[in-house]
């Protein structure tokens, strides 16, 4: 095995340390870009909601509006500074080239995962010598690892913090005049990147100024102020240009901390519990392999080990502290990949080193490293293996890519069809903002400082990031023209609002849009038809559907059906069920308005399922459901009638498993 080699000098002009290309280094590339890209077209292209947070920040800031999320509207909703802004120059080019924007970000995300892997393969390669089985270990150790490949293409900068802390590890191995620049810049990417990488920065600057103060009392003064030095500028760039960068954000939001710090953190949190079960399963979906990394323990004596192993655990406590992280794949823990890798290898290669100078000559050595190879083999299965079954493959890319390609279609689609002006109130507030291009009222307080700054009892208890909520009565106090379902409360129709459900093919059931009708006209009330008391007079049934109308909710085996006032029609059979055929069909009446308004359930099925306004004996409008059980409006144009009997008619000739139809409340609508 190749002598560990990590005061080996590293020259400037090939810190990365390419100088040609390797197996181990192709192959893995060509995985983590291969599986990541794999798993993008699993997940339909889609990105986390938390993604699109920043990048609807992105997009504002390349529009010209700032750094803000809702227009004119100065919160600090991202703590991602620097992934935003790379993301920019991005938009603003993908809009040039007519290119997918969030495409272009996954596949910078890949790019940088890549770019990651190599530079991890260089400093291997250094640290090892490029034949040794220890680059493979390493490599391997970061490409089996589900959540590495996964959070490539999900959208945050979890990856380019993850190359910038090895980019600060490898200017730390520099012998360039200007290793402090290098190191300073590094450590600067790392904190703009992500607050918590302060850390880092702080770890690896004290962990320098002591080797100093070591090679001070060792009698090698001239080494020490040169290694002092070399801090002392790296610090001076690092904090002199985050200084500035934080005396302007606070300037321009007026918080010292980002809101989600807030939301997520500020208070009494008592997150311990939460916290870890977090690192638990962190290290359950791997094994425990990551443990092997405390066998650098055995090379404290080497600068750059000591201040990745003091920096692993402490950060580690710091995420048992805040309580982990509701996303699946840990993502709070994947930057540190690499760097458990880089730990592992080297702990490997000092244990069987003392191994072997423990017993010169002997066979036991080599018997050790052949079992240990095995080991390494199955455990890297083991890895792989867990993590496709426990990781985000499947708890995020085929758990949600289908639901969020379901609300990218909707809000895409509201785009186009919103009202002006309008707003809308959700919690997946960054797939809201960037498609509907609208203003968001956000339900979980990423964007609302009122809620982030909320208390809350039993701060830590539940899940991370989601335990301070906008109240309902908050959410409808500002008026939103519309609300996702299910976001307030399952009806808003006693609210003042309606279910639209005119959206396309494979997205949402609809959406809740603002009655608009009381303010601009009046409601007939001679002309109302309710179906909360008696049968209406005059109205006949016929068949087995309506044997059983009007009902005073769903049956059983049906589902529920939302949005009625009390009483409505329902097609659906007590114990025939959606076999029940028959119509429905309403006395003569006369019609006065300029609207005939009702709400209507059920299946789709324009030729067998459908409600009927006929007019001389001829069907002057007609609609069906839309395949769900939320009860949406019907508006028909009526005025060319006006003066005119009519009747209204509800068909039900469908017997397949959405085979109902439901309908509520009639009345006629007047303009002022």
């Amino acid at each position: 095995m190749a002598k560990v080699a990590l005061r080996r000098g590293w020259h400037e002009e090939s810190l990365v340390g390419l100088e040609h290309v390797s197996l181990p280094l192709v192959v893995s590339v060509v995985l983590v870009v291969g599986l990541a890209l794999h798993y993008s077209t699993l997940y339909g292209g889609n990105v986390v909601d938390d993604a699109m947070t920043s990048m609807q920040y992105a997009k504002q800031l390349a529009r010209g509006h700032g750094l803000v999320f809702n227009v004119g509207e100065r919160v600090e909703g991202y703590t991602n500074f620097a992934w935003v802004l790379l993301m920019t120059p991005i938009y603003w080019l993908s809009t040039k080239l007519s290119f997918d924007f969030v495409r272009a970000v996954v596949l910078f995300g890949v790019m940088i995962a890549a770019a990651t892997v190599a530079l991890l393969f260089s400093m291997l390669s250094r640290w090892h010598g490029k034949n040794s089985p220890l680059v493979w270990f390493g490599l391997a150790l970061v490409v089996v690892d589900n959540s590495f490949t996964v959070w490539a293409i999900l959208g945050l900068e979890v990856h380019l913090l993850a190359l910038c802390l090895l980019l600060a590890v490898a200017a730390l191995e520099s012998t360039s005049k200007r290793r402090w620049l290098w190191l300073g810049l590094a450590l600067l990417g790392a904190h703009l990147t992500r607050p918590d990488a302060g850390l880092f920065c702080a770890v690896v600057l004290g962990n320098e100024l002591f080797e100093a103060w070591l090679l001070r009392a060792r009698g090698s003064r001239p080494e020490a102020r040169a290694r002092a030095l070399h801090a002392a500028l790296a610090a001076g760039v690092w904090l002199a240009a985050y200084g500035s960068y934080f005396g302007w954000r606070y300037r321009y939001f007026g918080y010292l901390m980002p809101n989600t710090y807030y939301l997520k953190l500020g208070g009494d949190i008592d997150a311990w519990a939460r916290g870890l079960q977090y690192l638990r399963s962190f290290l359950d979906v791997r094994a425990f392999v990551p443990l092997l990394s405390l066998l650098a323990f055995f090379s404290l004596r080497r600068p750059v080990v000591r201040a990745l192993l003091l920096y692993t655990l402490l950060h580690t406590f710091y995420v048992v502290y805040v309580g982990g992280d509701f996303f699946s794949g840990h993502r709070f823990f994947v930057p540190l990949l690499p760097l458990f890798a880089l730990l592992t290898t080297v702990g490997a290669a000092d244990a069987w080193q003392l191994l072997a100078r423990a017993q010169p000559g002997s066979k036991l050595p080599g018997l050790v490293a052949q079992v240990a190879a095995i080991g390494a083999v199955w455990s890297l299965g083991v890895v792989f293996q867990r993590g496709l079954v426990m990781g985000p493959l499947t708890l995020e890319v085929r758990a949600w890519g289908d639901n969020l390609t379901r609300h990218t279609r909707l809000f895409r689609w509201l785009e186009h069809n919103k009202l002006p002006g309008a707003s809308v109130a959700n919690s997946l507030i960054g797939h809201t903002g960037f498609y509907a291009d609208t203003r968001v009222i956000d339900l979980c307080g990423v964007i609302d400082p009122l809620t982030a700054h909320a208390a809350v009892k039993d701060f830590g208890k539940g899940m991370a990031g989601h335990e301070k909520l906008a109240s309902p009565e908050r959410i409808l106090a500002q008026h939103p023209t519309y609300i996702a379902l299910g976001a307030v409360y399952p009806d808003l129709w006693p609210h003042g609002y309606f279910l639209r459900d005119d959206v396309p093919e494979n997205s949402l059931e609809g959406i809740w849009e603002k009655d608009l009708l009381p303010s601009s006209g009046a409601f007939l009330t001679g002309t109302h038809v309710s179906f909360d008391g008696p049968r209406p007079e005059g109205w006949r049934a016929s068949g087995t559907a309506f044997e059983s109308w009007p009902s005073r909710g769903h049956w059983a085996g049906q589902g529920e059906v939302v949005g009625s006032s009390d009483g409505f029609v329902n097609s659906y059979h007590p114990t025939l069920g959606t076999r029940a055929t028959g119509t429905l069909t309403s006395a003569p009446f006369e019609l006065l308005g300029d609207l005939l308004v009702f709400r209507l359930a059920g299946g789709k099925d324009p030729q067998k399922l459908h409600a009927d306004l006929i007019v001389n004996e001829q069907t002057v409008s007609t609609t069906t459901g839309h395949q769900g059980d939320l009860m949406s409006r019907r508006a028909w144009d009526v005025r060319r009638f006006q003066h005119q009997l009519a009747t209204f008619r509800i068909v039900d000739e469908a017997t397949d498993a959405w085979g109902y139809i439901a309908v509520d409340e009639l009345v006629q609508w007047q303009r002022r």
